[in-house]
This record gives C-alpha cells, structure tokens and sequence, in this order.
C-alpha cells in the first residue's frame, strides 16, 4: 500500500514538471497574452512637426494609462498626410484608427469625439500672419476694417464656415496655398492658431511674412481625438486615460513643457480681442470646453471637481 502510495506521489509530481517545462505549456502561456493592438494614426505634415509630436505624445499616454484594462498597443503612421475630410473617411472605413481636429457638428455626426480638448483652448485663439511689408498692418484694425479683408483657410477647415458666418472674406485654399496666396498678394491674411503661426514662421514655407502685432480672435474652438461611429470600446479607452491625465494635472504638464506654450503669452499679451460666435460648436464640444478648460484662462486645464459651470462670457460674439 505504502509503496503504491509513493508510486502515485512520483507520478503526480513528474505530472505537475512536465506541465512546468512542457513546451505546449509555455505555448498555452503565451497565447494567453493579450494580442498587440495597432492603431494607424495620421502622417505628420512637416511644418506641424512640434504639435504633430505633443499630440502623439498625448495618444500614447492616454493608451498607456489604460493598458492593464485594454491590452497592449502599437501606434502605427500612416505613409501619406490626408486631407481632414479624407481622414474621416478613412476612420469609418477601418483604414485608419485615430484622428485629432477641431470639432463641428458635422463631424460629430459622421464620427465619434472623445470630448477633452487635447491642447487646451489654443485653437481658440488665431493670430493674423501677414506679409512682413504690408504698411496697413502697422497700427491697430478695427472690426470693420478686419471684415473687408480677404483671408486664406482651408477649404474643409471649421474655422473657414465660423469666419464667413461672422461675415469675414474667405478664400478657401489648400493648407500650403494658403502661404503661397498670401506671399504672392492673393489674399490679406492668414488665420492661424498662436502655436500653429509660432511653429510656422520658422519654416521655409513662411518666408516673407510675420505675425500681425495687434489683433486677436478668439472663439471656442477645441481640439478632439476622433474614432470611428462604432468603435466605442477605443472611445472609452481614451477617454478614459484622457480624464486621468487632466484630474492628475499631467495634461497640463505636457502643454507647459512644449516649446509653443512657452511663448504664447508673450503674442498674446496686449492685443485687442475680437470675440466671435461659433454657430457650429456642437453641444458636446460647448460642454467639454465648460468643463474642462479654466474660463479666466482658457490655456488652463481644470479638473472634474474644481471646473466651473458658469459659461465663458469671453466666448460671445462682439458686435
């Protein structure tokens, strides 16, 4: 009995070593790992080489913080920049997985917005880059004078249907023409958001022009990753690893550390702020800019808990 007892202990014990050991065990282990999840994102245009990175760099933190819930991931560019229109496509297609833009309404219906503002209130505020030798830029414009100029935007931009509806000329142009048209006095000025216009003027792409000194225009404008309609469970996740990053205050950490957030006050600083209705900002982005951006400093991130309620009056349209 005794040696029949010893036998079945050797072989339970050979049992539990060949499982440990056992290449089909290690193999079993293995395929229990949760797959790598590739995500195709947008090529970078090169003269947004700065704020293309702090996006990315945004993304992939998001995902990280959600990598015990989620899995595993790899972010995979795509080989050549599209079009904004073209991008959405491509997300409801399953071509490709993540985009960022401004938010409308339009959009919104076509794709699904994880509504945090992923680069503050920058967006909101777009400075004039004129030619550097165009004399009519060397004091002050009043609104009426700004509305009989004739600006470059792009043909599928938000911006581009939000300044015609505040009755401003606009030429609608691809992104580089624009800096071609406004060189070659085709067209007066160039709307660009501060960090954006910041960036530019150190490119080839921008000789001859400079940031006009005195106007600003603001209106709320918030930048949004975007997935496709039916993916919610990528929705959830990044919005997820978004709202930690804005509650621990990392979000704005990021922003402050970038080279463009650095310098933007000081072009902000002292100008003359023409405030602009925005007719299509969706509700979903008017709630997301309430809650998540300081309304006494729209460059500022606030948390869930601290964010006020009351609407950003700097946002109404100046008659």
């Amino acid at each position: 009995m005794l040696c029949k007892m010893r036998m079945s202990q050797t072989h339970i014990t050979f049992l539990m070593l060949f499982i440990l050991v056992s290449p089909v065990a290690v193999l079993a282990d293995e395929d229990s790992r949760p797959p790598v999840q590739k995500f195709s994102i947008p090529n970078q245009v090169d003269t947004t080489y700065g704020i293309h990175n702090y996006i990315v760099e945004v993304l992939t933190r998001a995902l990280s913080l959600t990598e015990q819930e989620y899995g595993p991931f790899l972010l995979v560019g795509e080989q050549e920049a599209a079009v904004q229109s073209r991008q959405l496509r491509n997300l409801e297609k399953g071509v490709t997985d993540i985009v960022w833009m401004i938010s409308d309404r339009d959009r919104e219906h076509q794709s699904r917005a994880i509504p945090i503002p992923i680069i503050g209130g920058f967006y909101g505020y777009r400075v004039l880059l004129v030619r550097e030798r165009d004399n009519r830029f060397l004091h002050s414009q009043k609104l009426v004078e700004l509305r009989q100029l004739l600006y470059a935007q792009g043909a599928d931009w938000p911006d581009t249907r939000i300044l015609m509806k505040n009755d401003f000329n606009v030429e609608k142009v691809t992104y580089k023409a624009g800096f071609r048209m406004l060189q070659r006095g085709f067209v007066d000025a160039y709307p660009r958001a501060v960090h954006e216009a910041l960036f530019e003027l150190t490119q080839p792409i921008a000789d001859g022009l400079t940031i006009e000194p005195y106007t600003l225009i603001g209106y709320p404008n918030p930048l949004f990753f975007y997935v496709a309609s039916w993916n919610t469970k990528l929705a959830d996740r990044l919005e997820s690893g978004l709202k930690i990053m804005v509650r621990n205050g990392e979000l704005q950490s990021l922003l402050e550390s970038q080279a463009f957030y650095q310098t933007a006050y000081d072009v902000l600083a002292g100008r003359t702020i023409y405030e602009l209705h925005n007719p299509i900002l969706s509700d979903t982005a008017r709630v997301a800019v309430e809650k998540y951006l300081d309304f006494d400093d729209v460059l500022e991130y606030v948390s869930d808990s601290t964010a006020k309620k009351t609407p950003p009056q700097r946002f109404q349209a100046k008659q």
